[in-house]
């Protein structure tokens, strides 16, 4: 009984997290239609642009302490008003950074008059990060999933009124993002009374030096992951202009819906990997989940891959349908990026964040000498960022095997290398099937899918008796 309850749990939670935020977020992906028919594809590219460098310096300004919020507010030994407000004064020290980035960034012509916007965009993000945090690891999931869907509602709200009725462009693009964090942040700060929780009396020295020592490796371990995510996207602008990229970049918001659906579970499943380390069968229950995992993650990939032309179809105006052609390669990408953060929970469960990096690090180096390789290979226009698709394939393959290798030594759970390695391989077949468009392709995918389903059957029926079909 002991064992069902922490599937009950995990599965609770994660209901509760997406039914506040899973319908929210489609929603955000149905914008997608209106970014790509108002925005030209050079606008597009630029708002893309400035956001990703945003994701680049939060970690900066914040020391990166979000994720030594949430793992130490989970340690019942520590004061949780100590945790909270030494996340707000890592936010106040990293802040001294901005002004010398901003000047620098004034500096460049590309970025020239969108500085203030960067700079909003990051605190507001800082903030919301803290607080969403807290509240996650003291399990207030249904307030975590109504500030997200909050946060949905308001930023789709700001994104119409900026972009329809003002015609704001990049600044309304970027802004309506900012003004969502905030006001989700303002949500929390009064639904869960989080002023109780900020004490500047609390504060004490070891607490800080453990939760700089924490998060500080994960600044560079964020920075490598922007790198293999979105170091291509510059690369590209440089390389091919911002209409190519504008593309790509549209691309890439197909597959990210499966890295929605995976930050959703990651949400609940971090917190039940945390609470149930010390117990005596934590392998066993760690195995059984990344088996129901890879059964979910690889059939949704599949079905990404097999229908990518008619996502783009549905979702991208008509100026960016021809972006479809990167989708299976980079969904191949996002696969194995999901792969990568479900097998790197163990370094947060054990606190070896420095494996974080490291593993992260190698990824990102493969991605940069691979973007400088492979872009300039393809010079059709068809297929004109297809070298960073794979380069950023590559590096998520490279990572994940890495971080394999390493959990394992840490926790020794199932690793089911012939389920992993046959899916990959069918995925693989149906992404150069579907992109290529072989003869009788949409046949010969859907076959390919067929397969993935039967080699994945075994884990859909043990992850429907484990989290649907409880024994009682």
């Amino acid at each position: 009984m002991a064992q069902e309850k922490k599937y009950k749990t995990l599965l609770s939670n994660t209901a509760t997290v997406a039914i506040g935020t899973l319908g929210s977020k489609l929603l955000v992906y149905l914008l997608v239609r209106l970014y790509t028919s108002v925005l030209t594809g050079e606008e597009y590219s630029i708002a893309s642009n400035i956001t990703e460098l945003a994701t680049l310096m939060i970690p900066l300004v914040s020391l990166g302490i979000g994720e030594a919020v949430f793992r130490f507010a989970m340690d019942k030994s520590r004061d949780a008003k100590e945790v909270f407000t030494l996340g707000f004064i890592a936010v106040a020290i990293g802040s001294v950074l901005l002004p010398p980035i901003a000047l620098l960034l004034s500096s460049i012509a590309y970025f020239k008059g969108y500085v203030w916007l960067l700079v909003v965009y990051v605190l507001a993000s800082a903030i919301h990060t803290n607080c969403s945090q807290f509240i996650r690891a003291k399990a207030m999931f249904r307030l975590y999933a109504a500030q997200g869907l909050l946060n949905t509602l308001t930023m789709i709200g700001f994104n119409v009124l900026f972009l329809l009725p003002l015609d704001m462009g990049v600044t309304g693009y970027v802004l309506s993002v900012a003004l969502a964090d905030l006001l989700s942040s303002v949500f929390m700060v009064f639904a869960a009374k989080l002023w109780r929780f900020f004490s500047l009396r609390a504060i004490t020295r070891s607490t800080l030096k453990s939760m700089l020592l924490y998060s500080l490796p994960l600044i560079p371990t964020t920075v490598s992951w922007w790198i293999t995510n979105v170091s291509d996207r510059y690369m590209i602008t440089y390389l091919k202009g911002d209409a190519v990229n504008g593309l790509y970049a549209a691309a890439y918001k197909i597959p990210s819906l499966l890295m929605v659906l995976i930050g959703i579970f990651n949400s609940a499943w971090k917190y039940s990997a945390v609470e149930e380390q010390t117990a005596d069968d934590s392998e066993r229950f760690f195995s059984q989940v990344y088996r129901s995992f890879l059964t979910v993650l690889f059939a949704v990939a599949g079905g990404i891959i097999l229908f990518s032309r008619l996502f783009a179809l549905v979702m991208f105006g008509k100026d960016f349908r021809e972006a479809w052609v990167y989708i299976p390669i980079l969904t191949l990408a996002m696969t194995f990026s999901a792969l990568s953060s479900f097998t790197g929970t163990v370094f947060i469960v054990e606190k070896k964040s420095p494996y974080s990096l490291y593993t992260a690090l190698s990824g990102a180096l493969v991605n940069i000498l691979l973007n400088l390789l492979l872009i300039p290979l393809f010079t059709t226009e068809r297929f004109g960022a297809m070298g960073a698709a794979i380069a950023t394939l590559v590096s998520y393959l490279i990572m994940f095997v890495l971080r394999l290798v390493l959990s394992r030594r840490l926790k020794p759970y199932r690793a089911y290398p012939a389920v992993t390695l046959v899916s990959s391989l069918l995925l693989f077949a149906m992404a150069f099937t579907v992109t290529v468009e072989i003869p009788c392709h949409i046949l010969v995918s859907a076959l390919l899918f067929a397969f993935l389903i039967a080699v994945n059957y075994r884990g859909i029926v043990s992850t429907l008796r484990t989290f649907l079909l409880p024994k009682h």
